[in-house]
Protein backbone atom coordinates (compact mmCIF):
# COMPACT_ATOMS: atom_id res chain seq x y z
CA UNK A 1 0.00 0.00 0.00
CA UNK A 2 1.64 3.38 -0.71
CA UNK A 3 1.55 6.19 1.57
CA UNK A 4 -1.10 8.00 -0.26
CA UNK A 5 -3.68 5.26 0.17
CA UNK A 6 -2.60 5.49 4.07
CA UNK A 7 -2.99 8.68 4.31
CA UNK A 8 -6.54 8.53 3.21
CA UNK A 9 -7.04 5.42 5.58
CA UNK A 10 -5.42 7.65 8.25
CA UNK A 11 -7.36 10.55 7.69
CA UNK A 12 -10.89 8.66 7.73
CA UNK A 13 -9.95 6.81 10.94
CA UNK A 14 -9.63 10.37 12.34
CA UNK A 15 -12.94 11.32 11.11
CA UNK A 16 -14.79 8.38 12.43
CA UNK A 17 -13.02 8.47 16.04
CA UNK A 18 -13.94 12.19 15.80
CA UNK A 19 -17.56 10.85 15.41
CA UNK A 20 -17.95 10.90 11.85
CA UNK A 21 -19.46 7.83 11.50
CA UNK A 22 -19.91 7.30 7.79
CA UNK A 23 -16.35 7.46 7.02
CA UNK A 24 -15.88 3.95 8.18
CA UNK A 25 -18.68 2.81 5.26
CA UNK A 26 -15.43 4.15 3.27
CA UNK A 27 -13.04 2.28 4.94
CA UNK A 28 -15.18 -0.65 4.60
CA UNK A 29 -15.73 0.23 1.18
CA UNK A 30 -11.57 0.33 0.44
CA UNK A 31 -10.85 -2.64 2.53
CA UNK A 32 -13.80 -5.06 2.30
CA UNK A 33 -12.97 -6.92 -1.28
CA UNK A 34 -9.42 -7.74 0.25
CA UNK A 35 -10.27 -8.99 3.54
CA UNK A 36 -12.84 -11.10 2.49
CA UNK A 37 -10.24 -12.39 -0.42
CA UNK A 38 -7.97 -13.47 2.37
CA UNK A 39 -10.49 -15.20 5.05
CA UNK A 40 -11.79 -16.94 2.05
CA UNK A 41 -8.87 -18.68 1.36
CA UNK A 42 -8.15 -19.61 4.95
CA UNK A 43 -11.47 -21.13 6.11
CA UNK A 44 -12.39 -22.11 2.46
CA UNK A 45 -16.14 -21.81 3.24
CA UNK A 46 -18.02 -19.11 1.74
CA UNK A 47 -20.70 -18.85 4.33
CA UNK A 48 -17.93 -18.58 7.02
CA UNK A 49 -15.56 -16.19 5.24
CA UNK A 50 -18.74 -14.00 4.40
CA UNK A 51 -19.36 -14.13 8.22
CA UNK A 52 -16.19 -13.80 9.82
CA UNK A 53 -15.75 -10.81 7.32
CA UNK A 54 -18.57 -8.65 8.77
CA UNK A 55 -17.03 -9.67 12.50
CA UNK A 56 -13.61 -8.68 11.30
CA UNK A 57 -15.10 -5.24 10.28
CA UNK A 58 -17.82 -4.90 13.76
CA UNK A 59 -14.23 -5.85 15.72
CA UNK A 60 -12.14 -3.47 14.46
CA UNK A 61 -14.45 -0.43 14.23
CA UNK A 62 -14.99 -1.44 18.31
CA UNK A 63 -11.05 -1.16 18.65
CA UNK A 64 -10.34 1.85 15.99
CA UNK A 65 -9.23 3.86 18.91
CA UNK A 66 -6.44 1.48 19.63
CA UNK A 67 -4.99 1.33 16.11
CA UNK A 68 -2.04 3.06 15.70
CA UNK A 69 -2.03 5.73 13.03
CA UNK A 70 1.93 4.90 12.09
CA UNK A 71 1.02 1.45 11.06
CA UNK A 72 -0.59 0.32 7.69
CA UNK A 73 -3.98 -0.12 7.99
CA UNK A 74 -4.57 -2.84 5.81
CA UNK A 75 -1.99 -4.79 7.93
CA UNK A 76 -4.03 -3.95 10.94
CA UNK A 77 -7.42 -4.98 9.80
CA UNK A 78 -5.95 -8.29 8.36
CA UNK A 79 -4.23 -8.99 11.38
CA UNK A 80 -8.19 -9.12 13.11
CA UNK A 81 -9.65 -10.90 10.22
CA UNK A 82 -6.45 -13.40 10.38
CA UNK A 83 -6.68 -14.09 14.51
CA UNK A 84 -10.57 -14.49 13.62
CA UNK A 85 -10.11 -17.33 10.80
CA UNK A 86 -7.58 -18.92 12.59
CA UNK A 87 -9.66 -19.25 15.49
CA UNK A 88 -12.73 -20.55 13.78
CA UNK A 89 -10.20 -23.30 12.18
CA UNK A 90 -9.12 -24.23 15.41
CA UNK A 91 -12.72 -24.08 16.95
CA UNK A 92 -13.86 -26.32 13.98
CA UNK A 93 -10.73 -29.00 14.45
CA UNK A 94 -11.76 -29.14 17.85
CA UNK A 95 -15.62 -30.04 17.19
CA UNK A 96 -14.62 -32.51 14.29
CA UNK A 97 -12.08 -34.63 16.71
CA UNK A 98 -15.26 -34.60 19.24
CA UNK A 99 -16.95 -35.83 16.16
CA UNK A 100 -15.35 -38.46 15.41
CA UNK A 101 -14.36 -39.50 18.68
CA UNK A 102 -18.34 -39.94 19.53
CA UNK A 103 -18.79 -41.76 16.26
CA UNK A 104 -16.04 -44.53 17.42
CA UNK A 105 -17.21 -44.79 20.70
CA UNK A 106 -20.69 -45.84 18.98
CA UNK A 107 -19.63 -48.05 16.46
CA UNK A 108 -16.66 -49.29 18.98
CA UNK A 109 -14.02 -48.58 15.94
CA UNK A 110 -10.74 -47.27 16.76
CA UNK A 111 -10.00 -45.97 13.19
CA UNK A 112 -13.25 -45.05 11.34
CA UNK A 113 -12.78 -45.20 7.48
CA UNK A 114 -11.96 -41.74 5.75
CA UNK A 115 -15.14 -39.79 5.02
CA UNK A 116 -13.90 -39.86 1.07
CA UNK A 117 -17.07 -37.69 0.02
CA UNK A 118 -15.42 -34.47 2.07
CA UNK A 119 -12.53 -34.60 -0.48
CA UNK A 120 -13.20 -32.66 -3.47
CA UNK A 121 -11.14 -33.40 -7.31
CA UNK A 122 -7.38 -33.76 -7.15
CA UNK A 123 -7.37 -30.48 -9.24
CA UNK A 124 -8.80 -27.87 -6.46
CA UNK A 125 -5.98 -26.38 -4.60
CA UNK A 126 -8.61 -25.63 -1.69
CA UNK A 127 -8.33 -29.30 -0.90
CA UNK A 128 -4.59 -28.99 -0.77
CA UNK A 129 -4.86 -25.87 1.51
CA UNK A 130 -6.88 -27.68 3.72
CA UNK A 131 -4.57 -30.60 4.50
CA UNK A 132 -2.53 -27.60 6.19
CA UNK A 133 -2.41 -26.42 10.02
CA UNK A 134 -3.71 -22.91 10.10
CA UNK A 135 -0.68 -20.95 10.47
CA UNK A 136 1.27 -22.79 7.76
CA UNK A 137 -2.23 -22.20 5.46
CA UNK A 138 -2.37 -18.59 6.26
CA UNK A 139 1.49 -17.69 5.58
CA UNK A 140 0.80 -19.41 2.44
CA UNK A 141 -2.35 -17.74 1.89
CA UNK A 142 -0.34 -13.94 2.40
CA UNK A 143 2.56 -14.70 0.85
CA UNK A 144 1.53 -16.60 -2.64
CA UNK A 145 -2.11 -14.41 -3.08
CA UNK A 146 -1.27 -11.41 -1.56
CA UNK A 147 2.17 -10.90 -2.50
CA UNK A 148 2.68 -10.19 1.06
CA UNK A 149 6.43 -9.82 2.22
CA UNK A 150 7.36 -11.90 5.21
CA UNK A 151 7.98 -8.71 7.48
CA UNK A 152 4.53 -8.27 6.77
CA UNK A 153 3.04 -11.28 7.03
CA UNK A 154 4.96 -11.01 10.59
CA UNK A 155 3.15 -8.19 11.40
CA UNK A 156 -0.33 -9.21 10.64
CA UNK A 157 0.46 -12.50 12.75
CA UNK A 158 1.95 -11.04 15.20
CA UNK A 159 5.01 -13.69 15.08
CA UNK A 160 8.98 -12.88 13.88
CA UNK A 161 9.76 -13.19 10.54
CA UNK A 162 11.83 -16.37 11.08
CA UNK A 163 8.70 -17.76 12.35
CA UNK A 164 6.61 -16.65 9.35
CA UNK A 165 9.75 -18.18 7.05
CA UNK A 166 9.24 -21.44 9.20
CA UNK A 167 5.66 -21.60 8.34
CA UNK A 168 6.06 -21.21 4.99
CA UNK A 169 8.71 -23.96 4.46
CA UNK A 170 6.98 -26.49 5.94
CA UNK A 171 3.65 -25.19 4.58
CA UNK A 172 5.52 -25.51 1.33
CA UNK A 173 7.07 -28.82 1.99
CA UNK A 174 3.16 -30.38 2.60
CA UNK A 175 1.83 -29.16 -0.12
CA UNK A 176 4.94 -30.40 -2.52
CA UNK A 177 4.04 -33.65 -0.65
CA UNK A 178 0.34 -33.40 -1.51
CA UNK A 179 0.77 -32.74 -5.15
CA UNK A 180 2.80 -35.05 -5.61
CA UNK A 181 0.00 -37.73 -4.45
CA UNK A 182 -2.27 -35.79 -6.88
CA UNK A 183 -2.15 -37.57 -10.62
CA UNK A 184 -1.61 -34.65 -13.08
CA UNK A 185 -0.77 -32.43 -9.86
CA UNK A 186 2.68 -31.52 -11.50
CA UNK A 187 1.30 -29.19 -14.37
CA UNK A 188 -0.19 -27.28 -12.30
CA UNK A 189 1.39 -23.69 -12.11
CA UNK A 190 0.64 -23.91 -7.93
CA UNK A 191 3.28 -26.57 -7.91
CA UNK A 192 5.49 -24.40 -9.85
CA UNK A 193 5.04 -21.09 -7.62
CA UNK A 194 5.65 -23.64 -4.20
CA UNK A 195 8.94 -25.43 -5.82
CA UNK A 196 9.98 -21.57 -6.52
CA UNK A 197 8.90 -20.04 -2.94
Amino acid sequence: MNSDDHRRDVELVRAVCAGHEDGYAALVDRHLAGVYAVVARIVINKDDAEDLTQETFVRAFERLALYDMERCFRNWILKIATNLAINHLRRQRRERVGRLRLVEERKGKANPAPRTDEIPSSGEWRHWLDQLDEMQRTAIVLFHFEQMPCAEIADVLDVPATTVRTHLHRGRHRLRELMSNCRGAGNGSWTVAIQNG
